[in-house]
Formats: C-alpha cells, structure tokens, sequence
C-alpha cells in the first residue's frame, strides 16, 4: 500500500493549534464568566492535555468541565457565555479528533477537512437558529391550540425528512 502524496500540505501541528485556540478561547470564556481561580486553572491544565495529547479524554473532559461551570451557576441559559460557548467546544471536538488520528510530523491536504468543516457550519447554523428560537418563545404558558400547531408541525417535519431519505434510496 503506497502512502497518499498531499505535496506541500499543511502540517497536521495546525490542528493542535485550530484546538489550542478553541481551548484558549474556552478558558477566556470562562474567565469572563467569572469562574473561579482553581477551576479556571484545571480548565487551562485541561487545555494543555487537549492539545498536547488530542487523542486522550482531555478535550471531552474540558468540554464538560466548561459546560458544568457555566451551567451550574444558575445564570440565563441563553447568555452570551454559553453561546459563545457551544461553537467553541465544537472546534475543539472536532481539532482533537482530527489531530488525533494523524502523528506530529503528518501532513494533510486542507480540502480533505472542507466536508468536515460545512458540516460543521451547517450544525452551528442550526444550533445558533435554535437558540434564536428559544429566545423568542414566551415564558408564560402557551395556549392549547399553539401547543397543538407545533406538535403537528413537528409530526409534519418529522414525516417530511421519513420522505426525503426514502427518496434518496
């Protein structure tokens, strides 16, 4: 089996620095939330063995970690802190996983990661459209003829995606 030629490439290091930038802006995200001193200086820890060792469970351990800190202080789940969060984590996922498949000294093609990287796009689109969702829907109790709309919204969606993948076979 003959090793696929990528030429020039970009040196697999640049994903450890995609994760140690999305770990770096984790950490500022929880520093600004007003996280304290010892749990921001795990997540840093946590950081540093994400991007040294991409392949261990650091990065989900930090992933966690953030999300525990932020939710737990009982602030609005839809402050700018958790949203800025959920594409952050995502990049770091997604820098790990890839970094963690190719050694040090690999190379890739960039156009190899483009599928990865509108795939991701496209889950941030729709994540960023939920929590715009969220926001607008009222606190108070919905009435019964709304609640009954959107379950038959939802059930007409859900028989419309049944259809399409159908199609597609």
């Amino acid at each position: 089996m003959s090793a696929l030629e990528v030429g020039r490439g970009r040196s697999a290091w640049w994903l450890r620095g995609a994760a140690g930038g999305a770990c770096a802006g984790i950490v500022l995200d929880l520093a600004l939330s007003g996280v304290s001193t010892v749990m921001l200086a795990v997540a840093a820890l946590l950081s540093l063995a994400a991007v040294l060792l991409p392949a261990s469970p650091a990065p989900l351990v930090l992933i966690c970690t953030a999300a525990l800190l932020l939710t737990l202080d009982g602030g609005d789940p839809l402050r700018p802190a958790v949203l800025v969060l959920i594409p952050l984590v995502h990049a770091l996922h997604l820098a790990c996983a890839l970094a963690g498949l190719l050694p040090g000294g690999a190379r890739f093609d960039p156009a190899a990661v483009r599928p990865t990287l509108r795939r991701a796009a496209a889950v941030q689109a729709v994540a960023l459209g939920f929590a715009a969702v969220a926001a607008v829907v009222p606190i108070t109790r919905t009435p019964e003829p709304v609640e009954l709309i959107a379950l038959l919204s939802i059930a007409g969606l859900a028989l419309l995606v049944i259809v399409a993948r159908q199609r597609r076979r």
